[in-house]
């Protein structure tokens, strides 16, 4: 898939209608701002204009008698400390104009203004307020104020008039405009800025993808996902599922529209997925034996962004068809073993009988085969009637023709009980830890006296409170020094290519969150203890 061909033109145009949008939004900004700014301008030049008049014309009111060249003089400078006024004017009574400063100029003639309006002159002295006209603003001047000036009496004493010029309404409009244009380059300069950079972010974040075509690869990917046999559940650093697949989810028969979005401990309040997040490392072959009659292998890991923990993804393996497969294979193994004891043990049989007939006591050879025949039944009815678990039943068959064939007594418990389906431990964990504790049994005698009864005693006990595993043996015993170290792998007084054995059930004890319990007394014998917790208190 091309990437950098098909992603240019998403990108390009990612940057192109950014930079437009900016522009259009600061077109729109600028030419708003613009308009309220000169509007704001305009209301402060009436003000200011209005303001002048009617201070001139009270202060001119006020000094009546007195001396026309201190008024002028005080009016020149009230003009020259006013700022946006560009020229001020007097006018007597009739109109006619006595006083004229431009104040940009620093000079005037009364002879460019004209006598005022009579129309003009009568609306202010009806009005008696300030008034803005333009229609008899001086040549140049483009917006005025006038007031009347009044004497004691309330008569008309003049007029007064203050104005600006068309220049500067335009040089304050070309200085806020320009003010705005510089703001809306500034503004454009970063925003292309910041559109490159959101290109930049998009295209990193795509991996350089069209959206088009990573939005394609992203839905194929999910379709492979979701047609794998293993189950796959992701969550987020909130520990909220953020993705499962099918598989993972009728292996824990959940609804997966139904589970996205909440939090895993609302739905699997029983998971340690979230663990990984606090140990930061990841977990392989975790087994959760008891979800729902299903044998489930789980690997969890964290999920790393920029070094960050941002979350965790578990794959689920269904193992319920392949570990009944190996506990059909297992116990097929063990019938195997049987057989082979049986073929040992009988060959010896078949010798005393041959004698016995040879001697002519085909009565005694009789009873000695029905005696054999009634014994082996017996003890197989009763493995299999008190062991419902074939491959664990077939253990203990095999291991009891074995035992025949070294001349140990191997016993099962009465009062043993073990269901085909038990969830404490699987058939395989059960296989491995019986087989190896019973064989070291076996082992246990080749330092003991051969005119003793050499027996080994075996119980299996489940209730709704756990499961009981224990193996006895009356050999010659451990000292405290050998029991220290007997799970240690390699450890063993039996030489070379031994030593792995005890080591096995202890990592099976371990995984299952088992205890076990050595008993050792030298000369008396050794006994093993294995207890296992409900699956509901055990921490899967």
């Amino acid at each position: 898939m091309q990437k950098k061909s098909a992603g240019h033109t998403v990108y390009q145009q990612i940057r192109r209608v950014s930079v437009l949008g900016i522009l259009v939004a600061m077109v729109l900004a600028t030419g708003a701002g613009l308009w309220l700014n000169l509007e704001q301008e305009s209301r402060i030049r009436d003000d200011t204009l209005t303001a002048a008049v009617q201070a001139v014309s009270h202060t001119m009111g006020i000094v009546e008698n007195g001396n026309a060249q201190q008024v002028i003089d005080y009016v020149d400078r009230t003009v020259h400390g006013i700022s946006g006024i560009d020229l001020f004017a007097v006018y007597e009574a009739d109109g006619t104009p006595s006083y004229f400063c431009d104040v940009k100029e620093e000079q005037g003639s009364l002879d460019t203004l004209d006598p005022l309006d009579t129309d003009l002159m009568a609306r202010l002295t009806e009005s008696g307020t300030p008034l803005l006209d333009d229609d008899q603003a001086p040549s140049g001047a483009d917006h005025c104020a006038y007031a009347a000036v009044y004497r004691q009496d309330g008569s008309v004493r003049g007029y007064v008039m203050a104005g600006v010029y068309l220049r500067s309404i335009r040089t304050t409009a070309l200085h806020t405009l320009a003010v705005y244009l510089f703001i809306g380059a500034a503004a454009l300069t970063l925003g292309t800025f910041l559109s490159l950079r959101l290109a930049q972010r998009i295209k990193s974040d795509l991996l350089g993808y069209e959206p088009d075509a990573f939005r394609d690869l992203f839905l194929r990917r999910m379709e492979l996902l979701d047609a794998l046999d293993e189950g796959m559940l992701a969550i987020d650093r909130e520990e909220r599922i953020i993705y499962i697949n099918r598989a993972a989810a009728e292996m824990l028969s959940f609804d997966k529209s139904a589970v996205l979005g909440k939090p895993l401990s609302e739905v699997y309040p029983q998971s340690t997925i979230p663990r990984v997040m606090q140990t930061k490392q990841p977990e392989y072959n975790i087994s959760l034996e008891s979800l729902h009659h299903v044998r489930i292998l789980s690997d969890r890991m964290p999920v790393r962004r920029d070094g960050q923990i941002v979350g965790a993804v578990a794959i689920f393996r269904n193992r319920t068809e392949v570990a009944n497969l190996a506990r059909e294979l297992t116990g097929v193994q063990h019938i195997v073993e049987a057989m082979r004891a049986y073929t040992h043990e009988f060959m010896n049989k078949l010798h005393v009988i041959l004698g016995l007939l040879q001697l002519g006591e085909a009565r005694q050879a009789e009873e000695y085969v029905l005696q054999l025949t009634n014994t082996r039944v017996m003890s197989v009815g009763r493995i299999s009637q008190q062991i419902a678990e074939p491959s664990v039943a077939a253990l203990l068959i095999g291991k009891s023709c074995r035992a025949a064939e070294l001349g140990i007594r191997l016993t099962l418990d009465p009062e043993s009980r073990l269901s085909a389906d038990t969830h404490h431990l699987p058939a395989s964990g059960m296989i491995t830890v019986l087989g190896n504790l019973i064989e070291n049994a076996f082992d246990a005698f080749g330092n003991s006296p051969s005119d003793t009864l050499h027996e080994v005693g075996v119980s299996i006990r489940e209730s709704d409170r756990g499961l009981i595993l224990s193996v006895d043996d009356n050999a010659c015993g451990m000292t405290e020094e050998i029991r220290e170290h007997i799970f240690e792998r390699g450890s063993t007084s039996k030489g070379e290519g031994h030593g792995t054995g005890l080591f096995l059930v202890k990592s099976v004890v371990d995984t299952y969150k088992g205890e076990i319990r050595v008993e050792s007394t030298q000369g008396v014998g050794s006994s093993f203890i294995i207890t296992f917790r409900p699956p509901q208190t055990a921490d899967n």
